[in-house]
């Protein structure tokens, strides 16, 4: 029963391929399914988003956490570069990368001080210090990247062992690897930035001993012991941009009168950067005494009359003189006169007259006197720092170009300028640059016609090499190459075999073929002749039935060829039958 179940099936599919195979239309179908996918196919090519790198270079980690946050963000995603790099479509990486951005993504490779988190209790002292040499070096790192121009960056520390003694010890150094962004570059001053970051972050690290190279292999650092360098390329720099000022300055001035475009200038300056100071102490000359401030004034005098007759042994009785014994009658006498003296002298004393009663003592007499004037002198001390970057001379050369004048006949011509216009030029140029016949400056103006290569400007990007055109181009381009691809497909696929398919039906109002050779008449001519006036009703209805008859006998001999054709072997089973009941 199964065998002949299998058979059956066996013969259904057989049959249907056999009906497939006898379908005329079958190949035009065929052909437009296989138009329509490669069309489809190429429009979602067109449509496709181009897709960049949003993240390269990513830990496994990192790559992780982004690509789930991608997920929920609800943005598409392929990976490239061996699964280290996440490429995105284009019109979303700005505001993706912002968006990771926000949230911390990625953290980088490094670890820092978390990595001492999880320490476990009997870690070793040399695994300890290992890990705290990688976790400074990954906060290092993740400073650095925080520079606009850093993509990633990686440090590397050489911490010697502490030593106890002076001449065993060893000054640590550092390496600093920039990976920078692509048409990105450091400046000078952010190199010192991060050396001294590095420096400042070790302990006993001098900025010397860092060294900071970019992925290119290329020493952004200075070596130690060439600070030198350092120091010309600023002296340079602040060299060109005073001839930048002074340049700007004198063009602009220019341009009101001749034009922007009419007037070149070139200066060169010498610039003093040596550093010096200096003190300076002055005395002036000594003045009137009458004018002179008085500073101080010392005098002093002593007078000496006399002898004191004091003498004899030293002691303190050899110092007193002896005292006077009066006698009993001068004593008596003396006392009287010395009453009538008092009175008397109470009496001058009343009266407001003053009388000296003692006598000059006699005897040698010396007398001395000093007297010394301190006057106040002017003084002068100046303490001077000399500023550096002074300018020492200026060197200025310009350049006017030749007045256009239209003439009489129409057509424009160059003539030079007029002397009264050059002096006048040159004096503004000499007020401009601030010259000075002391400091040496020098200055030439000179009148001449400017080459066509001067005066035409700067060369304007092509419209062909316009990003947006280019753009624009690429994506016209997909949709003429789905267009030119439908058109080759249609004219050499799908219309021959439409054409075909037509050649093998007849159309409708055509002649059609009976079995035995024989034209039949179209129903068009049928109805030609139906429309005739003049016709009886009797033969209109006896034709229309003759007209009803043939075509039902062409309906049946269409549907037989049709079965025929689709089935063969049927038709001759029923021919055999027919052959074999007739035997």
């Amino acid at each position: 029963m199964s065998a002949q179940a299998t058979q059956g099936t066996d013969q259904k599919l057989s049959g249907l391929m056999d009906r497939l195979k006898a379908n005329p239309r079958l190949p035009l179908i065929v052909a437009g399914a296989a138009v329509i996918a490669i069309l489809v196919v190429l429009f979602l090519w067109a449509r496709a988003p181009d897709y960049r790198v949003l993240f390269s270079n990513l830990s496994d980690s990192d790559g992780g956490v982004i690509i789930a946050r991608l997920d929920q963000m609800q943005v598409p995603y392929r990976f490239s570069e061996g699964g280290q790099a996440i490429l995105i479509p284009a019109e979303s990486v700005e505001q993706t990368r912002m968006a990771l951005a926000s949230e911390g993504l990625p953290k980088g490779g490094g670890v820092g001080f978390e990595l001492m988190d999880g320490q476990s209790f009997g870690i070793s002292q040399f695994a300890e210090h290992v890990n705290y040499q990688r976790a400074l070096e990954g906060e290092l790192a993740r400073s650095i990247e925080s520079i606009d121009s850093v993509q990633t960056a990686r440090v590397h520390l050489a911490l010697p062992q502490e030593s106890v003694f002076v001449r065993d010890r060893r000054q640590p150094s550092s390496s600093v690897i920039l990976t920078l962004y692509r048409n990105r570059a450091v400046s000078e001053g952010q190199v010192n930035a991060i050396t001294h970051l590095v420096s400042a972050s070790v302990s006993n690290l001098p900025v010397n001993q860092v060294t900071v190279v970019d992925q290119n292999g290329n020493l952004l650092s200075q070596p130690a012991g060439n600070d030198t360098r350092n120091l010309n390329d600023a002296q340079l720099k602040y060299t060109a941009q005073v001839e930048e000022s002074y340049r700007k300055r004198i063009e602009n001035l220019l341009s009101t009168i001749v034009g922007h475009s009419n007037v070149r200038a070139q200066v060169t300056a010498s610039i003093d950067f040596s550093v010096g100071e200096h003190t300076q102490e002055t005395y002036d000359p000594n003045q009137d005494p009458n004018q002179a401030s008085v500073r101080s004034i010392q005098s002093s005098e002593s007078e000496q009359s006399g002898s004191s007759g004091i003498g004899g042994v030293p002691g303190a009785l050899s110092n007193q003189p002896a005292p006077t014994v009066p006698s009993p009658v001068e004593n008596a006498a003396g006392n009287g006169q010395n009453q009538n003296n008092a009175q008397q002298d109470n009496g001058q004393n009343e009266d407001g007259e003053e009388t000296a009663t003692a006598q000059a003592p006699t005897g040698p007499r010396s007398t001395s006197q000093s007297s010394t004037t301190n006057y106040e002198i002017n003084r002068v001390i100046r303490h001077v720092q000399e500023d550096t970057g002074q300018v020492q001379r200026l060197s200025v050369a310009v350049v006017v170009n030749y007045r256009n004048q239209t003439g009489e006949d129409g057509q424009t011509e160059m003539i030079a300028l007029s002397e009264d216009e050059m002096a006048q030029i040159q004096r503004l140029v000499r007020e401009g640059m601030g010259y000075s016949e002391t400091r040496g400056d020098s200055l030439e103006v000179v009148n001449a016609a400017f080459s066509q290569q001067a005066e035409a400007q700067a060369p304007t990007l092509a419209w062909y090499e316009n990003p947006e055109i280019i753009s624009l181009a690429k994506t016209l381009g997909r949709y003429l190459l789905i267009a030119i691809v439908a058109f080759i497909l249609w004219r050499k696929l799908l219309k021959p075999l439409v054409e075909r398919q037509q050649a093998m039906q007849a159309p409708a109002g055509a002649t059609a073929t009976g079995s035995n050779g024989t034209l039949l008449a179209t129903a068009g001519d049928d109805e030609e002749e139906d429309e005739t006036p003049e016709a009886d009703i009797a033969e209109q209805i006896a034709k229309k039935q003759k007209r009803r008859q043939r075509i039902e006998h062409e309906t049946l001999l269409s549907t037989v060829r049709d079965q025929a054709q689709k089935d063969p072997r049927m038709v001759a089973m029923i021919i055999r039958g027919w052959i074999n009941g007739k035997d």
